[in-house]
């Protein structure tokens, strides 16, 4: 497994985040063309990407950035890659570099995925790291709910 920081992702690099964003994530917030997917991508504010490649393939992303004068997270694991360390493995690193990383859950397991199976919560995940859970301030985005959780080092 390699983890590779990148500050700019290539064409490629953005075609494979896209298909990697689409597999894992609710089907509610998929991206149906490059282009829109750039335009989230562009919307990032002093971002770094950490690209978690196995066999020359992205099977992870990591990627914080700024928002509103916070520092936020997101990450995407590949099914297959799950439960393997590797999670704890991005945000150990990304605590050395950030004292405070904010993100986004969801809370349940009644999204689809876009190949109809259920997304599972990364909840018991974030609650193991420590992660603050932050019930009143909720993202609704797409059909999407989740709620704001937060890491302090």
């Amino acid at each position: 497994m390699e983890f590779i920081k990148v500050s700019t992702l290539h064409y490629n690099e953005i075609q494979s985040l896209k298909e990697l964003w689409n597999a894992e994530y609710p089907e509610c917030i998929r991206y149906n063309t490059t282009n829109e997917f750039n335009n989230y991508l562009d919307s990032l504010i002093k971002v770094n990407h950490v690209l978690v490649k196995e066999n020359n393939t992205i099977v992870g992303w990591y990627a914080d950035f700024e928002r509103e004068e916070e520092r936020w997270f997101l990450m995407i694991l590949n099914q297959k890659t799950q439960g393997k360390g590797i999670g704890k493995h991005l945000i150990s690193n990304a605590k050395q570099n950030h004292s405070i990383l904010n993100g986004w859950v969801v809370t349940n397991n009644d999204y689809k995925k876009s190949d109809g199976t259920l997304y599972k919560s990364p909840i018991g995940f974030y609650k193991k790291l420590g992660f603050t859970f932050f019930e009143d301030i909720t993202l609704n985005s797409s059909g999407l709910k989740a709620i704001k959780i937060q890491l302090k080092s």
